[in-house]
């Protein structure tokens, strides 16, 4: 038998597997979604972690307090969004106040519900470009695109990706970040399902999903370019209408969660300067709207330097995505060609010049990463370009279009969870003030931490002669931990509270760093008369107790006299 008819026969057989895998998407998607969780709990094996802590870098601290503060309904100084906390809310009701108790039921929630959403979201997508043979194959790249771009950094990067970035991608962090790539992704796949004529109801639920993106990150709300780009190319006036509208209730909820909690509007309160409990330190900026829009070319450039410096190549990283452009328009999708560009490139232009972005300090994939999927959708369309490929292809590049639009009771259970629950929440929680059941820390680097003054963290402080021995207790965490000691000799004990806009109270902790230690016990052996003691938990992914912030801290104890 020849070669030729050998290729033939290959050909033919190829193409009979792949009509059988198109007549069972349930199963090629049931198998990508166990393929995904298998892969993510060996990365969470084989990666550097402590415990259940792994690389979090990032807010995890201050988001898991505000959960459990709004838990107990109280209101905390609304100074990150509300979502995120309150779906973390009930989970402190089991677990404890700390996000490291906290991180079991979190990783849970991301690797088996929220990363399967992601997957079947991406297929969706792609699905709508080329057909279920194309979603396959986006899906599959959502699946192993983290893990296959390992070796394409140099080896001195691959910590920085493997062990710090990887954790936060696939959700083995108590960060917002993962959830946030995965709301966006769903309101896009809405969003191109609404794209077919009478579909209100979907265009309705895209909204209402990216309202609830910015109730997770504010930034999130970027991708509303990439949609609206999408309306005006496919005509869909009315659509585009509907996806505005519902946008909005989440707004008003993230405008008055900014009320109860700061007393003003951030995004409004152009001229406020706010100081550290009247010591003359600046914690906000006159403009807030700083914080998301900083268009720095230079620090652009110094970027795409880095990534020449560490990747594989940087131009097929950099050009990858206007040939998938070219390939979507190709075939004809190009309200999908402009959702997807105007997703990717308002990221880009918004986060990605951004000087807190940066390759060598590994921020830059985090903040670009609620428009990877746009990313990775448009490198999976490339195929596309091949000449005459889709002609042979034939039915199993055709788009696929949903059969029904979304019944309205998903509408108004997607608005209970985003908008009411959170607004009823936020108007039944009593501000927080002193004496506070959380505190602020203030880091070296000037940023600060709201965290829970835990009463499980047990405390006795006995006067030996001139000493002072403190023992202590706490726990179960999951993870390996350590403690600092405070101790403060201030008037009035070891917090200096101030009010911000008559509404927010800050309690700042003023103790002093004394001893670092895994025992619990100390003995302070110079004791100074009237000293005010607090023990921190501290852990981090390394273990090492020169790094990591404390994420917990004991009530004031005075020595028993």
């Amino acid at each position: 038998m020849s070669v030729t008819a050998v290729s033939v026969a290959a050909a033919r057989e190829a193409g009979r597997t792949v009509d059988r895998l198109l007549e069972r998407p349930r199963t090629v998607l049931g198998t990508l979604v166990g393929a995904q969780i298998a892969l993510t709990l060996v990365l969470a094996l084989s990666v550097q972690h402590n415990g259940w802590v792994y690389f979090q870098g990032g807010d995890q601290i201050w988001l898991t307090t505000t959960g459990w503060l709004l838990g107990q309904l109280q209101l905390p100084p609304a100074e990150i969004s509300y979502l995120w906390p309150l779906v973390q809310a009930p989970i402190t009701w089991v677990t404890g106040p700390t996000f490291v108790q906290a991180l079991p039921a979190i990783v849970v929630l991301n690797a088996l519900v929220l990363g399967p959403v992601g997957l079947l979201c991406m297929y969706g997508i792609a699905a709508r470009i080329g057909g279920r043979l194309l979603g396959y194959w986006a899906a599959l790249l959502w699946v192993l695109a983290p893990y296959a771009a390992i070796p394409l950094f140099v080896s001195r990067y691959h910590v920085k990706w493997t062990d710090q970035f990887l954790p936060q991608a696939t959700g083995l962090t108590a960060m917002a970040d993962f959830p946030s790539m995965v709301l966006v992704l769903a309101a896009a796949y809405f969003v191109t399902r609404s794209l077919t004529p009478s579909r209100l109801t979907d265009a309705a639920l895209a909204g209402l999903l990216l309202g609830a993106a910015g109730g997770l990150k504010p930034p999130n709300l970027i991708m509303g370019f990439g949609a609206v780009l999408a309306y005006l190319v496919a005509r869909r006036w009315r659509e585009g209408a509907v996806f505005g509208l519902a946008i909005v209730p989440t707004l008003l909820m993230l405008a008055f969660w900014k009320e109860r909690g700061l007393g003003a509007v951030p995004a409004f309160a152009f001229e406020q300067v706010r100081l550290a409990a009247g010591a003359g330190t600046p914690l906000a900026l006159s403009n807030p709207l700083h914080k998301y829009f900083q268009f720095d070319t230079s620090n652009w450039r110094t970027q795409m330097g880095g990534l020449r410096e560490f990747f594989w190549s940087a131009r097929l990283a950099q050009w990858a995505p206007f040939a998938g452009l070219l390939a979507v328009l190709r075939v004809r999708r190009g309200a999908i060609a402009g959702l997807l560009g105007g997703w990717l490139g308002a990221f880009i232009l918004i986060k990605g010049f951004s000087d807190r972005a940066s390759i060598e300090g590994n921020t830059f994939w985090r903040l670009l990463m609620p428009a990877w999927p746009a990313y990775l959708l448009l490198f999976a369309s490339i195929p596309l370009l091949v000449p005459t490929l889709a002609r042979k292809l034939g039915g199993r590049v055709a788009a696929v279009e949903s059969s029904s639009p979304v019944r309205r009771r998903w509408l108004w259970a997607t608005l209970a969870l985003t908008v009411v629950l959170p607004a009823a929440a936020t108007a039944a929680s009593t501000r927080i003030s002193p004496p506070t059941p959380a505190i602020v820390q203030v880091q070296s680097d000037g940023s600060n931490l709201l965290t829970p003054v835990d009463k499980g963290i047990g405390l006795t402080a006995t006067r030996v002669g001139k000493a002072v021995a403190l023992r202590w207790t706490g726990g179960p965490w999951r993870g390996a931990v350590f403690y600092k000691v405070y101790r403060s000799t201030r008037r009035g004990g070891d917090l200096q509270c101030a009010t911000d806009n008559s509404v927010a109270w800050y309690c700042y902790l003023r103790g002093e760093v004394i001893a670092t230690t895994r025992a619990r016990a100390y003995l302070d052996r110079n004791a100074p008369r009237g000293a005010v003691y607090r023990v921190g938990v501290a852990t981090n992914w390394a273990n090492d107790p020169t790094q990591g912030d404390v994420f917990a801290v004991s009530p004031a104890t005075r020595p028993a006299r």
